[in-house]
């Protein structure tokens, strides 16, 4: 409580659990589709970028905002807020960071970027069994 009143009373609290919720939409549906291109044996190099680039950035939105709304708790050990900030920080900075993601996709949109012509076809999800039979025949 603050002010003599809940935290999630107050409309600029309200705001950031609102952000975070809609983020983690976004997030959730950009991994899918990235997720749905791969299981079906289709290109998803800009796709998989896109989800990582936009989820690494919600989560660590998300937890530097529940480390302000928890104020001086928030980097006390009393919650788990603290390391849920430190912990959100990694995945921005390892496999690209978000400047490199970021020229990626700036790249693709004005056309500087383009995936090459797959040589074969990518594995699709579920593996199709392979008969050994009909590959000796």
């Amino acid at each position: 409580k603050t002010f003599g009143k809940e935290i999630g009373k107050h409309q600029l609290v309200q705001q950031m659990i609102a952000k975070m919720s809609s983020n983690l939409e976004i997030s959730r549906l950009l991994v899918y589709k990235a997720g749905w291109l791969k299981n079906n044996g289709k290109r998803n190099t800009r796709e998989t970028s896109l989800a990582k680039w936009i989820s690494c950035n919600a989560a660590n939105e998300a937890a530097n905002d529940a480390v302000q709304i928890h104020g001086a708790y928030g980097f006390s050990n009393e919650f788990p807020v603290e390391r849920y900030l430190r912990n959100s920080k990694a995945p921005v900075i390892y496999e690209g960071t978000r400047e490199v993601h970021t020229i990626m996709q700036a790249e693709y949109e004005l056309g500087y970027r383009e995936d090459k012509i797959l040589r074969k076809m990518l594995p699709t999800w579920p593996f199709e069994e392979v008969n050994v039979e009909t590959i000796k025949s």
